[in-house]
């Protein structure tokens, strides 16, 4: 076929072509779409609905005519697509675009009524020009669908209560457009919505009175109310017989007239909708409490009656609803208790606080609550604070029943520790099945004193119940109750004869791996326990899960200082025998680094695995008299196998330890040499000992099969013979092993190699693996990636480190950016340091001098190389003075090949500087944001003695804190000296903390004052310091406690994700579809969380933008990211989040964000 149109623009041309491929019922009609899209025609096309037609097939190119502003065409486009679609989700995903994402309704919010007018009119003005292209009859059409469907959402409870005030300021646009748009959809509108909207007040506000009149006169058909579940019945019931003989006094309570919970929730929502309208519409709060017109009283009055039957399901829909209602009451308290308590995992500090900020009001809550774990917690709290409670009923233990005798599978179990029931009888009837209410009651147990006689029976009781279904919730929940007192119970019932302690440990110890999130136990309380309780722990090592196993003997051989040597070697002898490869191989490793000449013939004489036997051999050769140990056992052996290995083992040593590499292919372990054939040793480069005499294959051999059970570190044997074997010829075997494992496609089961290239080569390997984990995190390979910084932590070369730091700072996949801290922290705890200590003296002067010079010589001429104060190299040819881009090839006059290795440490240099400047501004940029310290030697070493760190302090104004507080300023010069704002010399003293000013800690005299002194000196800062905007909470953030000036504007994905992570945070954990919803950044002790409206962890073309929605923090001890999951309830409030932190969170988003 040939097409008529060609002169379309291009973007216009691709979006018919889309058009056109992704519906196939309207192909054909390609010149007329064509001529109507361009704007030649203004007759649309009669376009037909094609089910096989997806909207998002076109999205790219339509986002594509609105960004550029072909407004014609968007508006035309967006009717093609509309009238094309089959489904009302993608007509409406239509609509989103054309002006239904430009509807802002404020909510709660006070701002400036100017402002709202201004929003107003840019979403009317949008759906005045969306109505214009689509015509009356379009539009109205979807006004109608619209209201259909939004009808339908509430009946299924899939919209929100904003959504719904939201859609009601769309009608209300409508109406000002076009009334008749209003009155085509009419049957289908609410119709107090309809009434509002089209101005009849009687109407309205006589719906008003009949919700108003059911809520308080009718009985309601489900006790499953927040205000039911939560008050005492009687209370509640006295509450709403008060509001009915205040308001309908005539009226009498119809029995079985009742009004169901879904009725009742839905009168809720749309009087809070309303509500958050008419706060719009009004301009705020403040306007709308002013309640110059009858409508906003008597909506007001209607709030205030529902409030008043349902208080915490009001507060339960928005809390900033307080302000709005009359309460003498602490029902926000008891709604805030319950969401902390119920919905678990529960920040017990913050929720003692909330409890004591007001004790008085406490004391009423206590008297108020239903719920026993809010009523226990309550109970506990007060009587710890010293309320006397000695009138109050019932008692915490009265509490405790209650909760146990709601639960029909636990009635029992209260007159058990109430000793009105046998332990037999018990065991028999109880089923601890409901995970949140057997959580619940085991808490409110744990508010006892381990020696209550509550306690005392418990014990028993735990030892011996068995669950039906093996889910073992109650064992479950109760090692989460009692965590932090596990090993004191240990202890206090360990001699008590009712109690089988051997069982009640193996029991907490076996579920370690089965905790749901909301019964999480900390791993550390799980270590305790072991290292405590070695004895037992090993006396179960056998009945426990492999991952178990793995976690025991890893912790038990950590625990070096507290453990005896006996035990140690129980673990290790237990961990040999074992049948996973991973304890085994942990085992294997701490029993050739122990030394211990008992333990290896123990090992060698009673164990029957010739592999263990070999390994006990192997080890014995470390030791210092291994000659005669091994005679003594050659005149005992028996096996010619063994025998024959003894006596090679004595060969060898009478031959020196040069020689001994000859007999390495005796002790190789032929059954793995299948596992090394994709490896051609025949054209491996040699292998030499220090003499430079060439090894045999054997050699290799030995060092690659004795590698393989080792993948995540070398094996000590093999890093043995690195003494015999000369450096060079071993970093170029290595290197090769390597690249043969790369090029391979770098089987994980072979991951082997990295840790012994790593541990032999030389920067060769280092750069190679660098440069590969990036590629590996890049295609999905995390986990491999992660080994391969394990991997590199074996290196002698600081540049491994370095670049470990690098991966850590640049690399955004949580299980690699997690391997780089973890080794980094290994390496510091190594040297005795913090980790921000280790980083700091990884940082490298790159071999320039003091003076920060380098020369580099060509044989009959030298260049000097210097770093600018931009931290840019600057080439001087010293033979002429003259400056040089960069190092010219070589003359003939010059020594080749000195000039050539000049210009390879050149190129090298500049890349280094390059990644050095970048790593260390963001390491800077960060203690800037997270306020580090360093003590003024620290400083000193650091910025002053470092030359290219001297670099990055002149152009950083620096502060002297005391307590936090900021006390001194200055800069560092030139010339070595320090200066003041005044440019008076400043003397810097000893012992004081030194960091990174911020904005908000000057003046504006002061910080004025360094813009123009760094201004003068034509300093160029090498970020932005005094420049960086600054944010602080508003009033009405600080009641909400979230940031609520988030942009409203839609971003992209993959670029508003890249930049937040470039400013450090993570994003959240995928859900469903791979999606994920938060980012996240860790403060010390807090952890600050944006949530967005979703976005996939994969790209693909066409992916929605994403929203903003809210920005709050949290506290957050763990400081681990698995440990990511805040309720609302548990938001720390803004006031006590230090200004610094508040205002350089806000300002990653802003930035993130383009603003």
């Amino acid at each position: 076929m040939v097409l008529r149109k060609t002169d379309l623009n291009p973007v216009t041309k691709k979006f018919v072509e889309e058009f056109i491929s992704a519906s196939d019922r309207n192909k054909h009609l390609y010149d007329q779409i064509a001529d109507y899209v361009a704007g030649d025609t203004d007759e649309c096309p009669a376009i037909a609905e094609d089910p096989r037609f997806y909207s998002y097939t076109v999205r790219s190119e339509f986002d594509k005519l609105k960004k550029r502003g072909e407004e014609l065409a968007f508006y035309r486009a967006a009717v093609l697509i509309y009238k094309a679609s089959n489904r009302f989700y993608e007509k409406k995903n239509v609509m989103d675009e054309c002006f239904l994402d430009q509807i802002e309704l404020q909510g709660m919010k006070d701002i400036s009524d100017a402002d709202i007018r201004a929003k107003d009119q840019k979403a009317l003005e949008a759906m005045r020009k969306t109505v214009e292209h689509f015509g009356h009859t379009l539009f109205a059409e979807f006004l109608s669908k619209a209201a259909e469907d939004y009808r339908a959402s509430i009946s299924r409870d899939y919209s929100s209560t904003f959504d719904r005030a939201e859609f009601l300021l769309f009608i209300s646009y409508a109406y000002s457009i076009s009334p008749s748009l209003l009155e085509e959809a009419k049957e289908k509108l609410m119709p107090i919505y309809y009434h509002l909207i089209t101005g009849d007040t009687r109407e309205y506000i006589k719906e008003l009175h009949t919700i108003a009149k059911e809520v308080v006169t009718m009985q309601f058909s489900s006790n499953n109310l927040l205000t039911n579940e939560s008050l005492y019945p009687s209370y509640v019931k006295e509450k709403k017989a008060a509001l009915r003989e205040k308001y309908y006094p005539e009226e009498q309570v119809k029995e079985g007239s009742l009004l169901n919970q879904k009725h009742l929730n839905r009168y809720m929502e749309l009087v809070i909708s309303l509500l958050y309208y008419r706060i719009h519409v009004k301009g705020g709060i403040s306007a709308f409490l002013n309640k110059e017109e009858e409508i906003d009283r008597e909506l007001h009055d209607t709030l205030q009656i529902l409030f008043g039957v349902c208080p915490l399901d009001i507060l339960s829909q928005d809390k900033r609803l307080v302000d709005l209602v009359h309460m003498d009451e602490p029902y926000d308290l008891l709604l805030g208790l319950r969401e902390h308590l119920l919905s678990p995992p529960t920040n017990w500090e913050q929720v003692k606080q909330l409890v004591l900020e007001d004790v008085t009001r406490s004391r009423r809550a206590l008297e108020l609550a239903s719920i026993p774990m809010v009523k226990g917690f309550l109970h506990k709290t007060l009587a710890a604070e010293g309320v006397d409670l000695s009138d109050f009923q019932p008692s915490l233990e009265g509490i405790i029943q209650d909760a146990l005798r709601r639960a029909k599978g636990s009635t029992k179990l209260a007159s058990y520790l109430d000793e009105k029931a046998a332990l037999e009888d018990v065991l028999e009837h109880v089923h601890l099945e409901d995970v949140q209410l057997v959580r619940q009651q085991m808490i409110l147990l744990s508010f006892l004193p381990v020696d209550h006689p509550f306690i005392a029976r418990l014990i028993p009781f735990m030892c011996q119940y068995k669950d039906k279904s093996n889910r073992r919730v109650g064992h479950m929940c109760f090692t989460h109750a009692f965590q932090d007192r596990l090993t004191a119970f240990i202890d206090h019932y360990r001699k008590d004869e009712a109690v089988d302690i051997q069982t009640l440990f193996y029991q907490i110890l076996s579920i370690k791996e089965s905790h749901y999130y909301y019964t999480d136990v900390k791993e550390e309380v799980y270590r305790s326990l072991v290292v405590a309780n070695p004895e037992m722990t090993l006396a179960q090592f056998d009945k426990l899960e492999t991952e178990l196993r793995v976690f025991v003997t890893q912790t038990l051989l950590a625990a070096k200082e507290t453990l005896s040597e006996e035990l140690r070697n129980q673990a290790i002898l237990l961990g040999l025998g074992d049948s996973s490869k991973k304890v085994s191989g942990l085992a294997g490793a701490a029993f050739l680094q122990a030394k211990d000449k008992e333990l290896y013939l123990h090992v060698y004489q009673t164990e029957k695995k010739a592999k263990v036997k070999e390994m006990a051999l192997d080890a014995i050769r470390s030791l210092d008299n291994n000659k005669e140990i091994f005679q003594e056992l050659l005149t005992n052996e028996k096996s010619s196998k063994f025998k024959t290995l003894l006596q090679t083992f004595i060969d060898a040593e009478e031959q020196g330890p040069d020689a001994s590499l000859t007999h390495l292919g005796n002790l190789t372990d032929k059954r793995k040499l299948t596992r090394i054939k994709w490896m051609p040793l025949e054209r491996m480069p040699v292998l030499r000992d220090q003499d430079g005499n060439e090894l045999g294959q054997e050699v290799m051999e030995y060092m690659l099969t004795a590698s393989i059970d080792f993948p995540a570190a070398p094996n000590q044997l093999v890093l043995d013979l690195k003494p015999s074997l000369q450096g060079a010829s071993v970093a170029d075997f290595t290197t090769e092993v390597l690249r043969t494992w790369l090029d391979n496609g770098a089987v994980a089961k072979e991951k082997w190699v990295m840790p012994l290239c790593v541990a032999f080569g030389d920067r060769r390997i280092v750069d190679t693996i660098g440069q590969w984990i990036k590629e590996w995190t890049d295609h999905s390979r995390g986990a491999l990636a992660a080994d391969g910084v394990r991997a590199l932590s074996f290196s002698n070369d600081l540049t491994a480190l370095r670049l470990i730091d690098q991966i850590k700072r640049t690399i955004k996949n949580r299980q690699v950016k997690s391997a780089a801290e973890e080794a980094l922290s290994m390496a510091a705890a190594n040297q005795n340091i913090s980790a921000m200590e280790l980083e700091d003296r990884l940082v490298t002067t790159l071999g320039f001098d003091a003076s920060g010079k380098q020369v580099f010589d060509y044989g009959d001429r030298t260049f000097t190389v210097k770093v600018s104060n931009e931290l840019e190299l600057e080439v001087t040819n010293d033979s002429t003075g003259k400056a040089v881009k960069n190092l010219p090839a070589p003359s003939a006059k010059d020594d080749q090949e000195k000039a050539e290795q000049a210009r390879l440490t050149f190129a090298q240099l500049k890349k280094d500087l390059k990644n050095m400047v970048k790593v260390q501004s963001l390491r800077l940029e960060e203690s800037l944001s997270k306020s580090r310290y360093w003590s003024t030697a620290a400083w000193k070493r650091l910025f002053v003695e470092n030359v290219l760190m001297q670099k990055f302090a002149i152009g950083l104004i620096w502060g002297v804190y005391e307590d936090g507080k900021l006390v001194d300023t200055f800069r560092y010069m030139d010339d070595g000296t320090f200066n003041t704002v005044d440019e008076d010399e400043y003397e810097l003293a000893d012992e004081q903390l030194i960091g990174l000013i911020h904005p908000l800690e000057l003046d504006e005299e002061m910080l004025n004052g360094w813009r123009t002194q760094l201004e003068d000196y034509e300093i160029t800062q090498p970020f932005e310091q005094l420049s960086r905007e600054a944010f602080l909470p508003t009033e009405e953030e600080i009641k909400a406690n979230e940031m609520l000036r988030l942009p409203v504007e839609s971003y992209s994905p993959t670029a508003f994700a890249k930049m937040m992570e470039k400013f450090g945070w993570v994003k959240g954990t995928p859900l469903d579809a791979g999606y994920y919803y938060e980012f996240y950044k860790l403060y010390d002790g807090m952890v600050a969380e944006l949530k967005i409206s979703g976005a996939s962890i994969s790209y693909w073309e066409g992916m929605e933008d994403v929203k903003l929605e809210t920005l709050a923090f949290f506290p957050n001890k763990d400081a681990e990211y698995k440990h990511f999951y805040f309720k609302p309830v548990d938001r720390l409030k803004l006031t006590d989040i230090p200004t610094r932190i508040f205002s350089e969170t806000v300002y990653d988003v802003m930035r993130a964000a383009g603003k």
